[in-house]
C-alpha cells in the first residue's frame, strides 16, 4: 500500500494545529447528550449514559462529576461475556461513536468491534475527563486542570470498569474483575492503556496498545525525520524539482533556504530587510515572530515559490479567517504565539479540546516536542541531517507557549514543569521503555513509518534496540504502515473510501487470534 502524502505530512496528537479551535460550539452536557443519541439512533444494541466519578479519587470532599459513556451490545453474548473497551482521549466521545467518515468504535468499522465479534463481547466507548461534555468544571486554568492527569485519568477507567452498571447487565455480570475486559487504545488513548497496566494490573485482562507513545521526549527531532523517510519511500527514487533531488532533499532545501536567512551561519550578520521580504512573501501583514512563521511552514512543507503561493491563496483562509469576529486586520494574527489577547489562549472552556490536551503537554510533561533535526547528526541515507522542517522549531518554541496558555492562577497553582516536572520524572514514574518483562497479554503494534515510533516500544533509540515479540507481549511493526492505522478495519477504510493496507489486514487478524486464546483463559477471581 502506497502511503498517502496527506497522511505522511499531517500532524498527529501531539502537536495539532491551532486550527482546532475553528467552528467549535459550545459544549454542554444537555448539547451532547442530544448529539450523541441522535448518532447513535441507528447503531444495532447502543445507548449512552453518564456515570459518576469523584474529581479527586484520593479526595473524596471534593465531589463529584459526570462523565459519559456510550456502549453497544450487538455481539454482547449474555451474563459474565467480555467487555471491549476505548477511550477517545483528546476529543469529544461523538467523533468516535459516529465519525463523519462512516466509522464507530462501537462497531467492527473498527479494532474494538472486530475484537467484540469474535469474543461476544459488549463493545463501550468512555469520553476523557476534561474532553468533550465530560469536565468536572466548565473554565479551565491552573487551578481547575489540577486534577487532569495521569494517575486521575487511570483512576477513572479502573473505577468505571469495575462499577459500571450497563443497561442490560443490571447484575453487573460482565464488570471488572467478574468478565475479561480488554483494553483497546491508539495513539493516546494507548498510552493511557500503558499506564493502566503499570498502575493497576489486573483490572484489564489484555490490552492491544497501538502506537502507544510509551517514553516521553523533550526534543522529539525524529518526528519529522521519520516523515523524511516515509516521503522517500512513497516517491521511490522519484525525481523532484527542477534540480532533479529526491522528494526530502527538496524539502530541505526549503529548510535550508529559510534558515539562511533567519538563522544565518559562519558569523554572517542577519539582513532584517531579507527577513521581512521573506514573511512577506508568504503574505505575513504584520511582524510575525520567526518561531510562528518555521511553525506555519512546518505544517505544509513544499518547493519555495509554490509554497507561498499555496500558502496565500489557501492557507491563510483556510486556518485563521474565524478569527475575524475578534476584530483583527490581519487573519495570521491568530498565528501568533507571543500574545496574550490570541483567542488561541483565551478560549479557556469545554469547547476548546486543544487547551486541556496542551495542559497533559506541559503538567507530565509528556512534552515530546516535534522539532527541526540538529546538524551534528547524520543518518543512514546522507552524509549530513538533513531536516525537512526550520530548525527554528525548537523545544523552546513549544515550552514557551506552556505559560501562555496557563499563566499562574490566584491560588498559586502552576503546571508541572513549572514546578520543575520533567519527562525524565515521568519516565521513571510510567516505565517509559522499562518494565516489559512484568507485561502480560499486551499486543503492540506501530507502524513502519509513524512520525512518533521513535517513542514507541518498537523505537530503534530504545536501550537494547526495539522489543522483541514474545507470546505474552507479541510486537507488530506494520510495514508501509503510519500511526495507528490498524485502529480501522477494512470495512472501516472502505466505508470511508480508501483502501485498507493489506499488512494491516494480517497484523488484525494475527491479533484476532492472539485475542480470542487469552480471552479463552481468563478465570474470574474466586470470591469468598
Amino acid at each position: 500500500m502506497k502511503l498517502s502524502p496527506g497522511a505522511v505530512l499531517s500532524f498527529a496528537a501531539w502537536t495539532a494545529p491551532k486550527a482546532s479551535l475553528r467552528g467549535i460550539p459550545e459544549i454542554t452536557s444537555s448539547s451532547t447528550t442530544k448529539g450523541i443519541s441522535l448518532a447513535i439512533n441507528s447503531l444495532v444494541g447502543a445507548s449512552c449514559g453518564w456515570f459518576e466519578q469523584p474529581v479527586d479519587h484520593n479526595d473524596p470532599k471534593l465531589g463529584t462529576w459526570q462523565q459519559q459513556y456510550c456502549v453497544s451490545r450487538e455481539w454482547w453474548a449474555g451474563p459474565g461475556s467480555p467487555v471491549v473497551f476505548m477511550t477517545p482521549g483528546e476529543e469529544p466521545i461523538i467523533r468516535s461513536v459516529s465519525s463523519s467518515l462512516g466509522y464507530t468504535f462501537l462497531q467492527n468499522t473498527t479494532m474494538p468491534g472486530m475484537y467484540a465479534q469474535a469474543i461476544g463481547a459488549a463493545t463501550v466507548v468512555l469520553e476523557h475527563r476534561y474532553f468533550g461534555g465530560s469536565s468536572p468544571y466548565d473554565g479551565f486554568d491552573s487551578e481547575t486542570l489540577q486534577y487532569l492527569t495521569t494517575e486521575q485519568t487511570a483512576a477513572d477507567i479502573v473505577n468505571f470498569a469495575q462499577k459500571i452498571q450497563f443497561p442490560f447487565d443490571k447484575n453487573q455480570t460482565s464488570n471488572s474483575p467478574k468478565a475479561p475486559w480488554i483494553y483497546y487504545g491508539a495513539s493516546y488513548t494507548a498510552t493511557i492503556g500503558s499506564w493502566i497496566e503499570q498502575f493497576h494490573p489486573g483490572v484489564f485482562h489484555a490490552f492491544h496498545l497501538s502506537s502507544a507513545i510509551v517514553e516521553a521526549n523533550p526534543d522529539n527531532w525524529y518526528y519529522y525525520d521519520t516523515i523524511r523517510q516515509g516521503i522517500d519511500a512513497l516517491w521511490n527514487g522519484t525525481k523532484y524539482g527542477d534540480g532533479g533531488a529526491s522528494c526530502s532533499l527538496a524539502l530541505n532545501a526549503v529548510s535550508e533556504f529559510v534558515d539562511s536567512i533567519l538563522l544565518p551561519e559562519d558569523g554572517t550578520k542577519r539582513d532584517e530587510k531579507k527577513v521581512e521580504a521573506l514573511k512577506q512573501f508568504f503574505g505575513a501583514g504584520f511582524p510575525i515572530e520567526d518561531d510562528d512563521f518555521a511553525y506555519v511552514l512546518g505544517t505544509v512543507p513544499a518547493p519555495v515559490k509554490n509554497f507561498a503561493s499555496y500558502f496565500v491563496q489557501k492557507f491563510i483562509d483556510s486556518t485563521c479567517t474565524y478569527f475575524d469576529v475578534w476584530g483583527q486586520d490581519d487573519p495570521l494574527w491568530c498565528l501568533n504565539t507571543h500574545d496574550l489577547l490570541n483567542p488561541f489562549f483565551e478560549a479557556r472552556t469545554l469547547g476548546n479540546p486543544w487547551r486541556t490536551w496542551y495542559w497533559f503537554l506541559c503538567n507530565e510533561p509528556l512534552a515530546s516536542w516535534a522539532t527541526g533535526a540538529p546538524k551534528n547528526t547524520p543518518n543512514k541515507e546522507q552524509k549530513k541531517q538533513i531536516s525537512i522542517v526550520s530548525r527554528k522549531l525548537t523545544p523552546e518554541y513549544w515550552q514557551r507557549q506552556c505559560e501562555m496558555h496557563f499563566p499562574t492562577a490566584e491560588n498559586g497553582e502552576q503546571y508541572g514543569s513549572a514546578k520543575g516536572k520533567t519527562t525524565e520524572m515521568l519516565n521513571m514514574k510510567t516505565g517509559g521503555w522499562g518494565r516489559v518483562k512484568e507485561r502480560r497479554r499486551v499486543i503492540w503494534t506501530n507502524g513502519e513509518f509513524d512520525p512518533w515510533r521513535s517513542t514507541t516500544m518498537s523505537s530503534e533509540l530504545r536501550p537494547g534496540g526495539p522489543l522483541q515479540s514474545t507470546e505474552d507481549a507479541p510486537v507488530f511493526l506494520i510495514k508501509n504502515s503510519q500511526h495507528a492505522d490498524d485502529a480501522f478495519t477494512e470495512a472501516g477504510m472502505k466505508g470511508a473510501g480508501h483502501r485498507i493496507n493489506p499488512e494491516v489486514v494480517k497484523v488484525q487478524e494475527k491479533a484476532v487470534e492472539i485475542m480470542k486464546k487469552w480471552v479463552g483463559e481468563f478465570k474470574a477471581p474466586t470470591t469468598k
